[in-house]
């Protein structure tokens, strides 16, 4: 039994920013992008199978995190684990 797992990129959509005059560290002055992802699980052996799940991510320019006292930080969105043509239109529309 091998299960396997296949994803295939349906959409890519940029949405504008927010509030373009916000500053240049916040997300709200940069635009967005929203990926659609279809996921095929499949098992040869398997006649339940294959399962089709979809899959909506957005993506901003920085990842806010919370620490445990409260206090934000902010760094670069890692995008690394994204297809290729949604990191060149990340890396387009946050440049």
């Amino acid at each position: 039994m091998a299960i396997s797992k296949t994803t295939i990129l349906q959409k890519c959509e940029v949405y504008p920013a927010g509030d373009p005059e916000a500053a240049d560290t916040l997300n709200q002055a940069w635009p967005f992008v929203v990926v659609v992802y279809e996921d095929h699980i499949d098992d040869a052996d398997d006649d339940d199978l294959p399962i089709v799940a979809t899959r909506v991510k957005s993506l901003y320019k920085f990842t806010i995190t919370v620490d445990e006292d409260g206090v934000e930080a902010s760094a670069a969105t890692v995008i690394s684990g994204e297809d290729t043509l949604v990191q060149s239109i990340c890396a387009d529309v946050w440049a």
